[in-house]
């Protein structure tokens, strides 16, 4: 079996108070967008075996690992599986892609052994394994809450083209926390909830990430390629989740296009053009 695993994007990211468990109570905005890993999936007789030479980490660190093995666990089949990861989404990126091939790990086997679990059941076991799960499970722009694996309301997004460009180093998630200072008085809001969950929205308008100080802080050429986006004409730019990517909103793909000849290319930076996904777990994507 072969599964497309999506990046995501954030639009907007608020940080409105720190929990009892040791995490922050997150605000977010969140679209899945037209960049991919690949997984292939095969059953086995019993082991889980993975196959991920470019995920930077151990098996037994892999989300997908722990996500297959919580699968059986759940559903107590006996069987094993073999899983490959042709990754392209690179990790502390901000893009949610170990997240996105957890979840997409749960959907792929709940399809390949016939367990019939909904996609609420999916969103509770996938909530087990990362915060971000649940939202890839889902598969839709949508407003999270919680530790942004709480569903709040989907979301209308006006088509984009977004730019997705990704440096060539990641940043700790929490270092991030670390060096972030909760304002005793919230950030300015640029929205309206309401606005986001009855209205087709204009993603370039609700443009907020209240961890972006904190990332340029640590690594201030982030703040200059949003800056960069800008001058070269993109509609708005944002850093995505604890970055390390910042993007570029634009119109279509012909003023993308025009900003692409003002743009300043940096060396070993990686500059990739989306577009939000359509569809859910169960729709096309397009690519």
């Amino acid at each position: 079996m072969r599964v497309l695993s999506p990046a995501k994007i954030n639009l907007l990211l608020k940080v409105t108070g720190k929990r009892n468990d040791g995490y922050h109570e997150l605000l977010t905005l969140m679209v899945p967008v037209s960049f991919f890993d690949t997984l292939y999936l095969q059953k086995e007789k019993e082991n889980i075996e993975l196959d991920a030479p470019d995920c930077g980490c151990s098996s037994a660190d892999n989300l997908v690992f722990k996500a297959a093995g919580l699968f059986k666990l759940k559903t107590e089949i006996r069987n094993g599986v073999r899983i490959r990861i042709d990754k392209n989404v690179p990790f502390g990126a901000g893009l949610g892609g170990g997240s996105s091939n957890a979840a997409h790990t749960l959907v792929a086997l709940n399809k390949l052994f016939g367990t019939g679990l909904t996609e609420n059941q999916l969103c509770q076991m996938a909530g087990e394994i990362g915060a971000d799960c649940p939202f890839s499970i889902h598969g839709k722009p949508a407003l999270m809450g919680g530790r942004g694996d709480e569903l709040i309301a989907d979301t209308l997004i006006e088509d984009r083209v977004y730019l997705l460009v990704i440096p060539p180093f990641g940043i700790s998630t929490a270092k991030v926390f670390s060096k972030y200072k909760m304002s005793l008085t919230n950030s300015k809001d640029v929205f309206k909830m309401q606005d986001i969950i009855r209205e087709s929205i204009a993603p370039e308008k609700y443009l907020l990430n209240e961890l972006e100080d904190s990332a340029f802080e640590l690594h201030p050429e982030l703040e200059t390629v949003k800056m960069e986006l800008i001058r070269a004409g993109a509609l708005g730019a944002l850093m995505s989740g604890s970055g390390s990517t910042v993007f570029g909103v634009f119109e279509d793909d012909r003023h993308l296009e025009h900003a692409m000849i003002k743009l300043r290319k940096r060396e070993g930076y990686k500059y990739i053009p989306t577009t939000r996904t359509l569809g859910g777990v169960n729709g096309d994507y397009r690519s």
